[in-house]
């Protein structure tokens, strides 16, 4: 009786299989090709003397090469085997990690993240989303949740585990040994353990389509994602800063930032429960406007009584945003089209994510932090608005999706 319970609520052994190893490969490519960066940042700029724009302007590049890539990605997702493409990715973020812990001059470093960026596009939620809405649509909401959720682990696991062997090695080493292991883990997983999607049940699985014509829903929808994801980066880049400036510690602001890293996981587990049966451009609008009421706060009172749940409330509908998005492209173009569309929104968003972060501080510089900040404010409030202008177009939801042909 277990064992059937189980397999009802999976749908079959095999989605469940696929989900929990795309979620250990989520969470090491995340730690490595993401979190890595972040840890060694410091030690590269000191140790190569470099400056610290030089070197953070190699991770932008890669963030700005995953979005150009993502439409190909998401093609090659469709035309072949899934396993093969989020191997190849692997392999690449391999590659690219290599080349980033011998690089003995900036341009060497460049081209690295030019090929970590094209990992990231392989291998990071864009495609593993799509694996699994092609798979079983119908339990999108709990196999993205659980890939998401083990995510946003990534920065709690490899955060003192970088840290810990850049003191121990040198932060070449280190990432000799994150980017050489987290490489070969995630290759051997995406290509024996992941199994293929004829061992889940054929008339639920979906053939990929073409992206359609971006209507007045789709072009409403990139526009709330990209104020809502410029707010999110800009605000979570410089939330310290912020908090230093309005009298806080630095220590208490990186504790500030660390309740926000735990909101983000609670957040999507969360939308593992009863919330997930609401419509997700509804979830959207609240999230992004509890963001907006959660990052005002330290403009008024930074005392840990007020400030620490605030954080707690922002990370939290940070971390829902990553699953709402994939849920919002299926309810307005089936699951068919959704690995193209997505791909399509992620290449728009990109400049958003990677820009946001400097244009805050060119702003901060500017205007002040005051200022600054209710810039990403009105940036939430405007995603808020758009998103609850979605509720009445998605809430039928795009029909049955059609089924592979056998």
């Amino acid at each position: 009786m277990p064992r059937r319970t189980t397999t009802t609520r999976w749908g079959s052994p095999g989605l469940r299989r696929a989900t929990y190893t795309l979620a250990a490969t989520q969470l090491v490519s995340w730690g490595v090709l993401f979190y890595g960066f972040a840890v060694v940042a410091p030690d590269v700029t000191a140790d190569t003397r470099w400056s610290e724009p030089l070197v953070s302007g190699a991770f932008t590049l890669g963030l700005i090469v995953a979005g150009v890539a993502a439409p190909p990605v998401a093609a090659a997702l469709a035309d072949r085997d899934p396993r093969l493409v989020l191997t190849a990715g692997s392999l690449a973020g391999l590659a690219g990690m290599v080349g980033f812990a011998l690089a003995p001059h900036p341009a060497v470093l460049y081209l690295a993240w030019v090929v970590v960026g094209f990992a990231m596009a392989a291998t990071l939620y864009e495609p593993a989303m799509a694996v699994l809405v092609a798979i079983d649509p119908g339990r999108r909401h709990r196999t993205l949740a659980v890939i998401t959720v083990a995510g946003g682990l990534a920065s709690t696991v490899f955060a003192p585990l970088g840290s810990a062997l850049t003191e121990a090695l040198g932060w070449r080493s280190a990432l000799l040994v994150l980017g050489i292991g987290g490489g070969l883990v995630t290759a051997v997983l995406h290509a024996v353990v992941l199994p293929p999607a004829h061992v889940h049940p054929a008339e639920v699985r979906v053939a990929a389509e073409a992206a359609p014509p971006f209507d007045r829903r789709l072009r409403a929808l990139r526009v709330a994602l990209l104020f809502e994801q410029a707010a999110i980066l800009g605000t979570t880049a410089h939330l310290i800063g912020l908090l230093v400036d309005r009298g806080v510690g630095l220590g208490a602001a990186a504790v500030a930032l660390g309740v926000m890293g735990l909101g983000k996981v609670v957040g999507r587990m969360l939308l593992l429960g009863p919330a997930s049966r609401r419509p997700p451009a509804l979830l959207s609008s609240i999230v992004d406007g509890a963001q907006l009421v959660g990052l005002a706060v330290p403009l008024v009172a930074t005392g840990p009584a007020v400030l620490l749940p605030a954080m707690f409330v922002v990370g939290a509908g940070s971390g829902a945003t990553t699953i709402l998005r994939p849920l919002l492209v299926v309810d307005l173009v089936g699951a068919g089209p959704f690995a193209a569309v997505n791909a399509r929104l992620q290449r728009a968003t990109t400049l958003a994510r990677a820009s946001a972060p400097l244009v805050l501080g060119g702003l901060v510089a500017v205007v002040g932090w005051s200022a600054a900040w209710l810039v990403m404010l009105v940036a939430f409030g405007v995603a808020t608005q758009r998103f609850a202008a979605l509720v009445p177009m998605t809430t039928a939801g795009p029909g049955r999706p059609t089924p592979v042909r056998a």
